[in-house]
């Protein structure tokens, strides 16, 4: 009974995990926010306002494991560094950002 108990409980778990997995155009939408938050330049702000989402999109590539995803958002080529995220239950967790 155990046994049948843990399983309908690892289904329910792996279900959760598989709904909640955010996609890319959730990730766009964080990284741009984040951006405009660190963003103490009002002009800034204004560009990633109007230009944020392509920028970002563009930058961004995704693997996507069904019950996770895990995103990378590469601008060393114009000094931004690299940031690498995994989406998990709807939310961004930064896992590593490179200079």
């Amino acid at each position: 009974m155990k046994r049948i108990i843990s399983v309908i409980l690892l289904v329910v778990v792996l279900f959760i995990l598989s709904e909640t997995n955010p996609g890319r155009s959730e990730y766009i939408e964080f990284m741009t926010h984040a951006a405009m938050d660190q963003s103490s330049n009002v002009l800034e702000k204004g560009i990633l306002s109007l230009a944020g989402n392509k920028v970002f999109d563009i930058g961004t590539t995704h693997t996507d494991y069904m019950l996770f995803t895990i995103y990378k958002t590469d601008f060393t080529e114009i000094g931004m560094g690299q940031v690498t995220c995994i989406g998990v239950f709807n939310q961004f967790i930064p896992i590593s950002k490179k200079e």
